[in-house]
């Protein structure tokens, strides 16, 4: 069984439409959306009926939780907080109301996913997360795999020899180890800060134990003039190129 990850997706229609172009080609049996589904992007109305349309699953992320919660905008920079104020306009009341009511996290054994960190923060970076906390959330769990997002990086954390190890994930195909437990960062489908324009998305095979990375180009120009014409700060524009 396949199960693809999106993370991120932060109201960019044009590269959500990308990556489900390409989740044709994969055919995964599942897709599981991480959160921040809107956020900084142009088109979050679109992005969330696109979203529900095809059915895919979703976690809160941190974006959300600010429209659910306006003590959650506190989290955020000034910035994002205005921007989140303009995004709330953008979105019908059904759209809002179902981003608002996401849960924090959705479990397909053996694996977790959620926005931030496990076991359910939507604020909490992995970056954040020292040794100890790693090795205490392998300890106190009995699953294997942590799916998160929030960094827009791709990252894997794991324990080697009472030692843990940390990653970076590549666009390719990586073997995991049966019965090794894994923290893992999926990137970003609508603003990747790596360097790389493109789409990250991340297709778990449950069978084969692999996870592969997938990179998928989009008409990036285009989103980053309608966030200008949105009005919105120009450098969310820049970050997309």
């Amino acid at each position: 069984m396949k199960v693809a990850v999106l993370s991120d997706i932060h109201g960019n229609l044009e590269a959500l439409q990308a990556v489900q172009e390409d989740l044709q080609l994969v055919g995964p049996e599942q897709v599981i959306c991480l959160g921040d589904l809107v956020g900084y992007g142009p088109d979050p109305e679109a992005v969330v009926n696109l979203v529900r349309e095809l059915g895919y699953r979703s976690v809160l992320g941190n974006h959300e939780a600010a429209l659910a919660s306006k003590r959650a905008r506190n989290w955020m920079n000034f910035q994002a907080k205005e921007n989140n104020i303009s995004t709330e306009a953008l979105l019908s009341e059904d759209n809002l109301l179902f981003c608002c009511q996401l849960p924090k996290t959705i479990i397909l054994s053996p694996a977790l996913f959620v926005h931030g960190c496990p076991p359910d923060s939507v604020n909490t970076y992995l970056y954040m997360m020292g040794d100890k906390e790693v090795k205490k959330t392998f300890e106190e769990s009995s699953l294997e795999l942590f799916f998160v997002g929030h960094t827009h990086e791709l990252r894997l954390v794991s324990m080697a020899e009472e030692r843990v190890v940390r990653e970076h994930l590549n666009v390719g195909i990586k073997v995991l180890e049966k019965g090794r437990q894994y923290l893992i960062n999926c990137g970003s489908v609508g603003q990747p800060r790596d360097g790389d324009a493109r789409a990250k998305y991340l297709v778990w095979d449950r069978e084969g134990l692999t996870l592969e990375v997938r990179a998928v180009h989009y008409d990036v120009e285009t989103t980053a003039d309608k966030i200008i014409a949105r009005g919105f700060p120009r450098g969310y524009a820049d970050r997309l190129r």
